[in-house]
């Protein structure tokens, strides 16, 4: 008897899993022809049926007539055919030498369902977690972050972020390596997989400049990791933030694949002003889940008050500088007269009348154009927000380790989400997960 495959099918199973109706002139290949006898086998705890051609089976290929032609037909049904089949969503037909096999297929969503694990606390694994500050934002939620992966591409700094990490959160296993090096059998469980996927390949902000594409891949790999892992041990949610731009390729594709396992799915954009950030960011969201029902928090009122007046940076803590002080800032003023627009353009805010200033990306310790200060009253003066100025705008905790140098902070800030709106749209799926995962005990607590 060979293991070759000589033909293989997808189907419904009918009448919920109690009868199997195959007619395909396959079966003749295999040796099923009409009038020949086999033997069924069912293994219910594997969902799989297997019919065996055996000379006094105690079933018999019947047949019928299409287009004149002969077709072999195997009718089956009965209690072995539902105790293997029921509940499954699809079965799989593959065609061997003499035997045919039958594997009943429950989606990812139905099988998590069916093996729910409580536990004490909801667990969470992030791809992509830079320094630690989206899992900050899980951890105040109520979340225990069991691990991270996180590898920054640039030659000679891999462990960069990482080590900022693990200072913050000691007790996560960190996983110090490219996801393409990573198994899915390699992670412990978690009941929520964050995936603050790489921006670079994406992102405006790489628009008119060289890309070289290292980390555009990165979703592909996360779905890699989601299949290589039992059904049962996978996550009941994926939590995914990106650039808009991520959207059109990779969210369609990762909204089709979790669809296909049974996951119900959210997605949209959300704009950090609508909670409560001090800076403008909109970025791209999606929320897989085995539940259905999940909404994305509603919008609060944005901040009306200015920077100064609600007291998150003051005029008298700002470096002040003159064009001649600055090379860049002179370039840039020059520019701004002559309305030269192109590559980059000057941005400027004064504090003392703007409520948030525009997005902070890990570049702006290179002394970018963007997020200049105006002085309120000399306009000869400007300011260039430093990294522990960026942390205050950003609300990140005082205590929180993100680097020993002015670069480090603001790359670590500008590579991580906007707390603010990871902040409520955290506890938003916290609430949500804990009705259907945590004990009634630990729930009503």
């Amino acid at each position: 008897m060979t293991s070759e495959i000589l033909y293989q099918f997808n189907g419904k199973p009918t009448y919920n899993g109690q009868r199997i109706y195959i007619d395909r002139s396959a079966l003749t290949q295999a040796g099923f022809g009409p009038g020949q006898r086999f033997d069924t086998v069912s293994d219910p705890d594997n969902n799989l049926i297997e019919f065996k051609i055996h000379n006094t089976g105690s079933n018999k290929v019947s047949k019928k007539t299409r287009k004149k032609s002969i077709v072999p037909v195997i009718d089956k049904s009965g209690h072995e055919i539902r105790s293997a089949l029921e509940g499954c969503d699809e079965i799989k037909i593959t065609f061997f030498n003499e035997r045919v096999l039958i594997k009943g297929i429950k989606k990812t969503a139905a099988t998590i369902k069916e093996n729910e694990i409580t536990n004490e606390k909801l667990k969470s694994i992030t791809f992509c977690a830079g320094a630690g500050i989206s899992t900050e934002s899980m951890k105040q939620a109520g979340f225990d972050e069991v691990a991270a992966v996180e590898w920054n591409p640039k030659e000679g700094s891999e462990d960069k972020f990482s080590n900022i990490y693990s200072v913050n959160h000691p007790d996560s296993v960190m996983f110090n390596l490219p996801m393409q090096m990573l198994s899915g059998t390699d992670l412990p469980y978690a009941d929520v997989w964050l995936a603050t996927l790489d921006c670079t390949d994406y992102s405006k902000a790489s628009n008119g400049t060289k890309k070289e594409y290292h980390t555009m891949h990165l979703y592909m790999h996360l779905m890699r990791l989601f299949w290589e892992r039992r059904k049962e041990d996978r996550p009941s949610a994926i939590l995914i933030e990106n650039v808009p731009e991520f959207e059109k390729t990779a969210g369609n594709s990762l909204k089709l694949c979790f669809e296909e396992e049974g996951f119900f799915m959210k997605m949209g954009k959300l704009n950090s002003l609508d909670y409560g950030s001090r800076t403008k960011r909109e970025r791209f969201f999606m929320v897989a889940s085995v539940y259905e029902g999940f909404s994305f928090p509603t919008p609060i009122r944005k901040k009306i008050n200015s920077i100064a007046a609600d007291g998150v940076l003051s005029i008298d803590e700002l470096k002040w500088m003159t064009a001649e002080e600055s090379g860049t800032l002179s370039y840039f003023l020059e520019r701004e007269k002559k309305a030269m627009t192109h590559n980059h353009r000057m941005t400027l805010f004064d504090i003392t009348k703007d409520s948030f200033i525009g997005t902070i990306t890990k570049s702006h310790h290179k002394i970018q154009p963007e997020n200049w200060i105006k002085h309120p009253t000399n306009p000869n003066l400007f300011a260039y927000l430093t990294g522990e100025q960026i942390r205050k705008l950003h609300g990140i905790d005082k205590n929180y380790y993100l680097g020993d140098s002015n670069k480090l902070i603001v790359e670590s800030i500008g590579q991580g989400v906007c707390i603010q709106t990871f902040d409520t749209l955290t506890k938003e799926l916290f609430k949500f997960l804990q009705k259907y995962l945590m004990t009634d005990q630990i729930y009503a607590s």
